[in-house]
């Protein structure tokens, strides 16, 4: 839907920064005295920078009615060092207290994933949350499934080369995985959850696969929700490997009510930590090239 935007002359104050701001170049300025033209409002992308960038809030756009517009405070933003911290003793936890999220908190993690960018500002993201114990005990089962079906692959001389082609430039790292598999797969059938972990709760992130970088999109806001999630006091992992039975078992699409055209992008395990840890450690340095 084609935006509609108005600029306020009353209230304009010509000072080119809208201008400026657009990377689309929707604003035309001529001169410091004259004001700004808005062209080729069909390519808008509804990004807001025009909006938030004018200083007497002159700039009427309408896909960011009353109350969309707010003042950043400053008072409430962490440090460098504060964030370098969260960013540090960030952790993936798997132990989870028998205790269940409440709504409220979930919430919050969802309003902190839907602030990350997207690209093109499709802001396509969506999300299921899954708290029901025997839906979560399936998806686990379910991945488990699949998990066998590649190491059974693995194992086949015959399908081996099917599966190389399948998993294409993953293929060898998954191959190495696969004694780490049949342990899993072992652990599991004696009645420990080593795919969900019994986490008490799920936030599936899904998207019309035929959006703009749906995928990227995703992980992106998992790490917004990761770190909400940490400041809540909950724990949270990235679930790969159901991530990988959603995108192969289209069951698991049916039994979550994955709509038409969406694919799951991503999945994350949130609960309370039954430990808490009191130390962080030190990754590898980065290699950086300086060019």
């Amino acid at each position: 839907m084609v935006p509609t935007i108005t600029i306020n002359e009353a209230l304009c104050i010509k000072c080119g920064l809208c201008f400026q701001e657009c990377s689309l170049g929707l604003y035309i300025q001529d001169s410091k005295n004259s004001f700004p033209v808005i062209h080729d409002l069909e390519s808008c992308m509804s990004c807001g920078h025009c909006s938030a960038i004018c200083p007497n809030d002159a700039i009427i756009h309408s896909g960011f009615p009353q109350g969309f517009i707010q003042p950043i405070s400053l008072k409430n933003q962490p440090s460098s060092e504060e964030l370098l911290e969260l960013l540090r003793t960030r952790r993936s936890m798997r132990v989870f207290q028998d205790k269940p999220v409440e709504k409220q908190q979930i919430e919050q993690i969802i309003d902190a994933a839907r602030f990350a960018p997207t690209a093109h500002n499709t802001e396509a993201t969506q999300y299921i949350v899954i708290q029901n114990k025997t839906i979560i005990e399936y998806l686990a089962t379910a991945t488990t499934k699949q998990l066998s079906m590649v190491v059974k692959m693995a194992h086949n001389p015959l399908m081996k080369p099917l599966f190389s082609v399948m998993a294409g430039k993953q293929a060898e790292s998954i191959l190495e995985m696969v004694p780490l598999l049949e342990r899993g797969m072992a652990v599991f059938k004696n009645g420990r959850d080593i795919i969900l972990h019994n986490a008490p709760a799920l936030i599936i992130f899904h998207a019309d696969e035929r959006t703009i970088m749906p995928d990227i999109n995703v992980q992106l806001a998992i790490q917004n929700a990761t770190l909400m999630a940490r400041l809540l006091g909950l724990g949270s992992f990235y679930t790969g490997f159901l991530l990988m039975a959603c995108q192969r078992d289209k069951v698991i699409g049916r039994m979550i009510g994955l709509p038409k055209n969406h694919k799951v992008y991503g999945c994350l395990a949130i609960g309370y930590p039954k430990y808490e840890f009191k130390k962080w450690i030190e990754r590898k340095k980065p290699e950086v090239s300086w060019l």
